[in-house]
């Protein structure tokens, strides 16, 4: 299934602000609130956002409900996280898919976001992984080029055309309270593996492998074969920098349930690292254990390092859209169809 893109944004419209799983840290609603208004956005904080963690675990009603008027008010147009967190998953059986099916709007989230991500592509809603506050639009004292280019296509358009990788990259943690300047590295670019002379077009699905991985445990509806049946998985990891053994455990599992078999190909984000001496020694070991563990199950393109998740600079990718993977010319885009 194709899922459809929401209407694009205009300048002037309207974004709530909502908090599907925990509340952002100090500082960080303020300064988001100010980098939407940058793109000539007006900006409504519904009042999750304003709630404590500890509130919002007790009250996942109560974020299922914000989802639904951010979704039905005729005024707002996009809803973007304030964060991620680890309690989305108890939010789900509150949601109304009617209620979301009817007023398609533009999502953005990350991270624990996955879980709201895969119900809106049960509804075939296209919603964006990334653009969301804390860390994505309020790290760094002035937004990056990069991010800031991506985000504007992922609210003004519907984003058809190539990707490209970003020239510099951190995984380094953003204190907001702090402002101290993170050190960037050069990218290499993406790293392809199994690539063959093959052009594959379809739509993407997935998410954070943690809770990709949790929704596997509580065996929902949303991650299933069916689910990821003639598609594209995007996965990326978590600041909990998962070890080598745990990132093998999960694709086991993919595989042993048939879903990479029914996979197209594999798109991996770059990721958070132990930082330091460790960062590309990291990296390197979980390129080696994804391919290799994938390889014993299914014949798949992958594609290493692409620019969303944990790292930075953002990338909001459309998940539910068509991508196209272009092995021969070592190219990436989103395509119509």
């Amino acid at each position: 299934m194709n899922a459809a893109y929401p209407p694009p944004i205009e300048r002037g419209d309207t974004v709530a602000v909502i908090a599907p799983s925990h509340a952002a840290p100090n500082g960080a609603l303020s300064r988001g609130v100010e980098r939407l208004r940058s793109f000539d956005l007006d900006v409504e904080v519904f009042d999750t956002a304003t709630r404590t963690t500890e509130w919002l675990r007790a009250n996942p009603e109560a974020r299922a409900e914000d989802v639904h008027r951010a979704f039905e008010r005729e005024d707002i147009r996009g809803v973007v996280a304030a964060f991620g967190g680890n309690c989305e998953l108890q939010m789900l059986p509150h949601l109304e898919p009617e209620r979301l099916r009817e007023n398609p709007t533009r999502f953005y989230g990350a991270s624990d976001n996955t879980h709201l991500h895969l119900f809106l592509d049960s509804l075939g809603i296209v919603s964006f992984y990334g653009a969301q506050l804390f860390p994505d639009l309020v790290a760094d004292p002035r937004m990056r080029p990069y991010t800031r280019e991506a985000t504007e296509r992922a609210l003004f358009g519907t984003p058809f055309g190539p990707l490209s990788p970003a020239a510099k990259w951190t995984d380094e943690y953003y204190d907001v309270g702090s402002d101290l300047p993170r050190t960037w590295f050069e990218s290499e670019g993406w790293h392809w593996h199994n690539a063959t002379e093959e052009v594959l077009t379809a739509p993407v699905v997935g998410g954070c492998l943690a809770m990709l991985e949790s929704q596997l445990l509580t065996d929902t509806s949303y991650f299933t074969r069916e689910t990821c049946e003639g598609r594209i998985l995007a996965v990326e990891t978590s600041g909990e920098i998962p070890e080598p053994a745990v990132v093998e455990r999960f694709f086991m599992a993919l595989g042993e349930r048939g879903v990479l078999d029914a996979c197209e190909a594999l798109v991996v984000g770059k990721p958070e690292t132990p930082g330091g001496d460790e960062r590309e020694k990291y990296r390197s070991r979980q390129r080696r254990v994804i391919a290799g563990t994938v390889d014993e199950y299914a014949d798949l393109p992958i594609v290493f390092d692409l620019d969303f998740g944990h790292a930075a600079p953002d990338l909001p990718l459309p998940l539910g859209a068509p991508m196209t993977i272009d092995a021969p010319a070592r190219a990436i885009r989103f395509s119509r169809s």
